[in-house]
């Protein structure tokens, strides 16, 4: 529990000193990501799996390029790689574990609260062999402390 506490702590600490624009929580998948303004043209995220053992652990890791804005929105893609530092330091495995994409879609549909929003994304993601692999689907919630750079209504 100590090292679960300690990991959420250097990742908030990363997300300050890198300016981290964009907190989302994926709960049916127990994923904490922590990105750049995505309202940018491109963006770079972060992603710690919450609900594993200390040794399961993974991060994922990627920049995004955004395909599409409107007036509330903006449609995504991008990828990078999934990597394990706790099971690198207690098994002495690799580091890298796998690969993914995404393609996804971001709504900040509530007037009332414009910065909380709602992520939809679909990645795929392959071990580093590429013999296997999986068809994920996210949906989760977000809230954006960054500039918004949508068009105007």
């Amino acid at each position: 529990m100590q090292k679960f506490f300690l990991g959420l702590i250097i990742l908030l600490s990363v997300s300050l000193a890198s300016e981290a624009q964009n907190i989302s929580y994926y709960p049916f998948n127990s994923q904490l990501a922590i990105s750049s303004n995505p309202t940018n043209a491109i963006f770079f995220e972060a992603r710690m799996q919450m609900n594993s053992a200390t040794s399961a652990i993974t991060t994922e890791t990627g920049p995004m390029i955004t395909l599409h804005k409107s007036a509330n929105a903006s449609y995504y893609f991008g990828g990078g790689v999934n990597v394990s530092w706790a099971a690198n330091v207690l098994n002495n495995s690799s580091i890298l574990k796998g690969y993914y994409g995404s393609l996804g879609v971001r709504v900040f549909p509530f007037e009332k609260a414009p910065k909380f929003g709602i992520n939809f994304e679909i990645t795929p993601y392959t071990d580093t062999k590429i013999e296997t692999g999986l068809l994920r689907a996210w949906l989760g919630l977000s809230y954006h402390f960054g500039k918004n750079n949508f068009k105007k209504k």
